[in-house]
This record gives C-alpha cells, sequence and structure tokens, in this order.
C-alpha cells in the first residue's frame, strides 16, 4: 500500500481524476460519457459507497448556479435580450457539463478524506 496522502494531494488526484487513494486508477472508463469505475482498479478502494458525492454534486451545482446569477446581475444585456439569455443559457449548460466529471473527482477525493 501507498504512503498516506496529504490533503493537497488528495484534492490533485480527485481533479486530475484518479483513484484518491493510491492516484493511479482511473475514476472513469469515459468521462464524456460519464461512465464510471465503481472501484480502483489497482488499490480497490470503492470511489463512491454509498452515493455521498451525489451531495457534493447538487452543491456545486447550486454554486455554479450562483456564479452564472452573479453573471446575470452583473452584466446586463446590451444588445438583443433574445441573444443574452441564449448565451446565458448555453454557457451556463457548457459550463455544468464541462466540470461535471471534475466536480465527481473532488467529491469522491473529499469523501475519502472524510472516510480515512
Amino acid at each position: 500500500m501507498t504512503e498516506k496522502a496529504t490533503n493537497l494531494q488528495l484534492l490533485v488526484r480527485g481533479l486530475r481524476l484518479r483513484c484518491p487513494r493510491c492516484g493511479e486508477g482511473r475514476i472513469f472508463r469515459r468521462w464524456w460519457t460519464y461512465t464510471e469505475y465503481r472501484e480502483c482498479q489497482r488499490c480497490d478502494l470503492v470511489y463512491d459507497r454509498r452515493g455521498e458525492s451525489l451531495a457534493f454534486m447538487y452543491l456545486s451545482t447550486a454554486f455554479l448556479t450562483g456564479v452564472m446569477f452573479l453573471v446575470l446581475i452583473t452584466l446586463p444585456p446590451r444588445g438583443s435580450l433574445w441573444t443574452y439569455r441564449v448565451g446565458l443559457v448555453a454557457g451556463a449548460l457548457t459550463l455544468y457539463a464541462v466540470t461535471m466529471p471534475f466536480r465527481k473527482g473532488l467529491a469522491i477525493a473529499l469523501n475519502y478524506f472524510n472516510s480515512r
């Protein structure tokens, strides 16, 4: 077994979409389709034993929604309102989709941090 990782190493491993315990095993089979492994292929750590990372995913989605709300308040439309709305929705959906695997990896790392 490997030595105990520092808190920063755990976060970096989660953001790299790797196992928080060993740093070797991948969390996702294919992150673009959001297909994840149940456990690490190297150290057999079960990633999401009780579905705890979903709470973090919901909270982080709420955070991103708050960020988009701040954008809405601080950057009022300068031209067409329709274009502004479409751009805002497209930006929000892109932000959610692109960050989803990283938020899940971070959630798994934080769950491991809390359980060790």
